[in-house]
């Protein structure tokens, strides 16, 4: 046998909201890169994370999941979604099993795909073994380059899913540093554990309304802690007051939490803080979304 090759390329993580993707990329990373919580839409970009071995690179984005849109920051996430089938070598369509509109939504997905794409049969630990041999038999030679059962969380046939993507590579040098997790400036994921954190510990529709925005970031000499500002945005003063709470309690306990993950993440010591700003109805406002960095599509400008 001859000197096997160096594979490298884009792999598109697809699929509806809450299903497990950003979850998987953690998995094949084997690092938290992309934030994770029960809640829907909770990634609202996406997030390259490069994982890279002995003879191979597969740089893997993680997108927004798919929704039919009902606003101009979901118009968006979903434009940012399905911008990755433009990039990505290989297709990695993600399926909740014990979720109906999972199932349906990979009816029609791989109609405009015009490149190898592997089926994720994720979250198989809900069901029994049996339901899902029968769901990935069902699914085997409908034009998948492979049908795959995971369960994200436990970390259980990532490692498979991980080989069968790399196979489908093709032939190139790595595209990144292989040091590298990801191409994402250091303060975007600092943005993203904060609104993590307002994602745990706030409720009903004020998380949705949060964005957030690094103003500063600081890395001070001797053994000064870095110091980083954050702005909080709101769509309404009423929002405004939940987040703060009472006396400021809620934006205190999100400040500590947000501040002891970065602090693990950075690997030293952080001065955090946050303030909290009303940004009228900046999901339905274009100018607002280019304000916040999200990509607008074009018959909204």
């Amino acid at each position: 046998m001859g000197e096997s090759r160096f594979r490298a390329g884009f792999v598109a993580i697809l699929g509806l909201p809450n299903v497990g993707k950003s979850t998987l990329l953690n998995a094949f990373l084997g690092e938290r890169l992309s934030i994770v919580t029960p809640k829907a839409q909770t990634t609202q970009r996406r997030l390259l994370g490069i994982c890279s071995g002995p003879s191979y690179q597969a740089v893997f984005i993680d997108t927004p999941g798919l929704l039919e849109p009902r606003d101009p920051l979901q118009k968006s996430m979903r434009a940012e979604a399905m911008s990755t089938l433009d990039d990505a070598d290989v297709v990695l369509a993600v399926v909740d099993v014990g979720f109906g509109p999972s199932i349906e939504w990979v009816d029609s997905f791989l109609a405009p795909v015009d490149r190898p794409a592997l089926l994720c049969l994720n979250k198989v630990d809900r069901i029994s073994p049996a339901e899902g041999e029968r769901l990935a038999a069902g699914w085997s030679g409908r034009g998948w380059a492979g049908v795959h059962r995971t369960s994200a969380d436990r970390g259980e046939g990532v490692q498979r899913m991980l080989d069968a993507i790399v196979d489908l590579l093709p032939e190139s040098p790595p595209l990144y540093p292989v040091d590298e997790l990801s191409n994402a400036p250091v303060r975007d994921f600092v943005a993203e554990m904060i609104r993590e954190t307002c994602l745990e510990e706030l409720s009903e529709e004020v998380p949705y309304a949060v964005a957030i925005q690094i103003e500063q970031f600081r890395e001070r000499g001797g053994d000064r802690p870095t110091y980083i500002e954050a702005r909080v945005f709101v769509e309404r003063e009423s929002q405004k007051g939940i987040v703060v709470g009472a006396g400021g309690r809620t934006i205190r306990k999100i400040g500590v939490r947000s501040r002891e993950k970065i602090e693990c993440f950075l690997e030293r010591r952080v001065f955090l803080e946050l303030r909290v700003k009303v940004l009228p109805n900046w999901r339905r406002k274009t100018n607002h979304l280019r304000l916040l960095g999200f990509r607008v599509p074009s018959e909204e400008t």
